[in-house]
């Protein structure tokens, strides 16, 4: 008798749910290499279990191999995969997994393309980004508020932050209107660039444009005015401020504070 897809998915989902995953690669890898069509479930199966023992590279090298016998690897497994090389920071590996799952006839989700985004991001590369929102975008996959965020807040944490000003505008241009976060990120990002200016038209800009008024930016404006201006700077842009609606706190007052001991009068 020849076993048939049931049967090898049985025990390899028994080797899986005791940790031996030698044993159900091999058992994959048979299964694979006589024929049997129905090895979806299986394949999903030992993808997972190596992804929840940590066993990332192991899994990728099986997988190469399996799409040399000419079976598809599905679109969840992929899902799965790349989520897990995105969580352990290897965004290159993930893209590369990417553009397998296209090779194979699938299409990526929103969400995955967002997970490599993130992780280019979170690595301080907002160029491999910006190429992934092209490659999603000529894909006709719209990028979301998630998409838009994670770029602003890295460019603007790395001193681009008329660049991630830039995106600010393609994403209301696109309909998606940008929060306390993106504020933060854009006001905090020009004040260490040293351009306050800017700085302080994006404070009023997001209070007379979406009634949002952000104290953290506020307050990082308030601050390196207080740092770096005279004390009749720092207490004109306090009345500005006063005039846009937004009502001092603890934090102001301590800036204020340092602005007046450090420059009297």
């Amino acid at each position: 008798l020849c076993p048939d897809a049931v049967a090898y998915s049985v025990l390899i989902t028994g080797y899986c749910n005791e940790g031996r995953l030698k044993e159900a690669r091999s058992l994959l890898m048979e299964m694979a290499g006589s024929g049997l069509l129905d090895i979806a479930f299986a394949l999903r199966v030992v993808i997972e279990s190596h992804v929840k023992f940590g066993k990332l590279l192991t899994c990728l090298n099986m997988v190469t191999p399996l799409r040399k016998y000419g079976i598809v690897i599905p679109s969840q497994s992929y899902s799965c995969l790349i989520s897990a090389l995105c969580e352990d920071m290897r965004p290159n590996a993930a893209r590369g997994l990417l553009q397998w799952m296209i090779e194979d006839g699938h299409s990526p989700s929103l969400q995955v393309y967002n997970m490599i985004v993130d992780c280019f991001c979170r690595r301080d590369n907002p160029k491999e980004a910006l190429d992934v929102k092209v490659e999603m975008t000529s894909r006709e996959v719209k990028p979301n508020y998630d998409t838009y965020q994670a770029l602003i807040t890295c460019l603007c944490r790395l001193g681009k932050s008329l660049a991630g000003q830039s995106i600010m505008v393609e994403m209301i241009e696109s309909d998606f209107h940008p929060n306390e976060a993106i504020c933060a990120a854009l006001v905090c990002g020009f004040c260490k660039e040293g351009d306050l200016d800017r700085g302080e038209l994006i404070v009023k800009s997001f209070v007379l444009d979406f009634q949002i008024r952000c104290n953290e930016s506020y307050n990082a404006l308030m601050r390196t005015y207080c740092e770096t201006r005279s004390t009749a700077e720092s207490l004109a842009l306090q009345d500005r401020m006063l005039e846009l609606g937004f009502v001092p706190n603890s934090e102001t007052c301590r800036s204020i504070i340092y602005g007046l001991s450090r420059r009297p009068g």
